[in-house]
């Protein structure tokens, strides 16, 4: 028999040695790749957690973009209000200070006016009321409104109505008056001749 046949121990001993490192070796390859997994893991958890962190932000960001937006229309809004109120507040003074001037002159005037013609100063206190009545009715209205125009011309017709109402009435007073007056006279004569003759009759 040939010694080639036979192992050697020295030859067996080598080889288990390099075994042993090799699965040595394997294990530490092993536990490095498990290592940087876990790392890779925990920085994707990271990275995930920072990206809901930062899209929540952007997302509040939004929000509070969005509410300061509404916040300055509305801002606006109240703004745009509150100068029409002030407007409308300065047209009513204006409208008040023009209806006291209006009282002031008719009050004037009626003070002024001779006491013998009584129904011109009736006239003059209708139309004074009726035209505060129609200026009040009308500062009502908004001035976009749609019965504005249909309210002028029935405010025009009444006052042309008015009018004609009135010069029939004065027309109907200029020749009542010479006949009451002659009526008057002969109810005075006749009667200071009753008076007149029963004081002269037989006692």
């Amino acid at each position: 028999m040939s010694d080639g046949s036979t192992p050697r121990p020295a030859e067996d001993a080598h080889e288990k040695l390099d075994r042993d490192e090799l699965l040595t070796r394997l294990r530490d390859v092993t536990d490095q790749r498990d290592k940087l997994l876990s790392q890779f893991e925990a920085m994707a958890l990271q990275v995930d957690e920072s990206v809901r962190e930062i899209d929540d932000a952007q997302l509040d960001a939004q929000h509070n973009a969005q509410q300061a937006h509404d916040s300055a229309r509305r801002a606006e809004a109240e703004a745009a209000r509150a100068e029409d109120l002030v407007r409308q507040l300065d047209e009513e003074r204006r409208r008040r200070d023009e209806l006291a001037a209006e009282f002031d002159r008719f009050r004037d005037t009626a003070a002024h006016r001779i006491e013998e013609d009584p129904w011109g100063l009736l006239w003059a206190a209708l139309a004074q009321i009726l035209h505060d009545a129609v200026a009040w009715l009308r500062a009502k209205l908004p001035p976009d409104s749609a019965l504005l125009p249909w309210f002028d011309r029935t405010v025009e017709g009444a006052k042309t109505a008015f009018r004609l109402a009135v010069k029939a009435m004065a027309a109907f007073f200029d020749w009542a008056k010479p006949h009451a007056l002659a009526i008057w006279a002969r109810l005075r004569a006749e009667a200071a001749r009753l008076m007149g003759g029963s004081q002269s009759g037989p006692r």
